[in-house]
């Protein structure tokens, strides 16, 4: 009998042609088990092998490895380890030979299990390991603990990948942030109204570009056209922001002491800087902080500052005589 391998035995898948060549050919019921005798799964220090071992030097006992019957028949009278098959696909495919539902399997299952006799009661039994002959393949079924931890590892490792992947991917773009694909541009609908206003903001060209090179964005720029602008629309903010970062222009600029800003309104602007222009000098007797008017001389038929002539005299007696009379 073979001795068993090191390492996990669910990695192990075992077959011997030979074997099955010196058994007659094919597996059955009657062989099965001594079969299973010949893989690195079975125990030496099993019931099975107390059993074979037996049969074979006493004459009395060798009806019982005859038969699979008459071989587990004895098996359950004994107490420890043992091997039983748990599934025979010919006895079920000779129970269903009627029945057309399903085809008959070729798979044997054979369990690896603990008896222990009880007295008065039925036999208390644990089952260790499960197997299955496959052919002429042997197999152990992997445990719960087996199938759970590897597809935890398999969600793992897909994970660990995913993220080695997506780390490579995030970009940014004044207009969308960060970002892991760069945004496609939208088809605009010129049917509907208002579709020109809604335009995305990447049609708009930068500062300092050649309007013959057309708008940025379009269908048929690709991805790395949208990087080499990004990086360049980001190089033109930092030198806009390294030239005039302390400067400020403002329609209306902030007036009052600090604490107290008034936003002013566009004439008061214009009227304080004429306040602080200073006096016009040439003249003399202006006052200073006011702005010198030009003086307008008009001609009249009349002189104000001249003397009255003797006519106009007499006109005047005249009209006081009547008044009198």
């Amino acid at each position: 009998m073979a001795s068993a391998q090191d390492g996990s035995m669910e990695e192990i898948l075992w077959r011997s042609p030979a074997h099955v060549q010196m058994m007659g050919g094919f597996l059955h019921s009657n062989n099965i088990l001594f079969y299973f005798a010949e893989s690195p799964f079975f125990d030496p220090t099993s019931n099975n092998a107390s059993l074979a071992i037996q049969a074979n030097y006493n004459e009395t006992l060798r009806h019982f490895v005859e038969t699979r019957e008459a071989f587990e028949g004895r098996l359950m009278t004994m107490q420890g380890l043992e091997f039983v098959v748990g599934y025979d696909p010919l006895q079920a495919a000779a129970q269903t030979e009627t029945s057309f539902a399903h085809e008959p399997s070729n798979v044997w299952v054979i369990r690896k299990q603990t008896r222990r006799k009880r007295a008065g009661l039925d036999d208390e039994v644990a089952v260790l390991s499960t197997y299955f002959i496959v052919g002429d393949c042997i197999y152990m079924a992997p445990s719960v603990a087996s199938v759970v931890g590897n597809r935890i590892l398999s969600a793992v490792t897909s994970l660990t990948s995913l993220l080695k992947t997506a780390s490579s991917l995030p970009s940014f773009t004044p207009s969308h942030g960060h970002t892991y694909m760069p945004p496609a541009p939208k088809p605009t609908d010129t049917s509907q109204p208002g579709a020109q206003s809604q335009q995305s903001k990447e049609n708009t060209p930068m500062p300092d570009t050649d309007s013959t090179k057309g708008h940025l964005g379009g269908p048929q720029l690709t991805n790395a056209g949208a990087v080499f602008q990004d990086t360049r629309t980001l190089a033109e903010s930092f030198s806009l922001l390294a030239r005039y970062g302390e400067e400020f222009m403002d329609e209306n600029p902030l007036v009052g002491e600090p604490g107290s800003f008034i936003l002013s309104k566009s004439g008061e602007a214009d009227r304080g800087a004429a306040s602080k222009q200073p006096p016009n000098m040439s003249r003399p007797g202006s006052v200073p902080g006011r702005v010198a008017t030009p003086q307008v001389r008009v001609d009249s038929p009349v002189d104000k500052g001249a003397t009255p002539s003797a006519s106009d005299d007499n006109k005047a007696r005249k009209k006081k005589a009547k008044m009198g009379s």
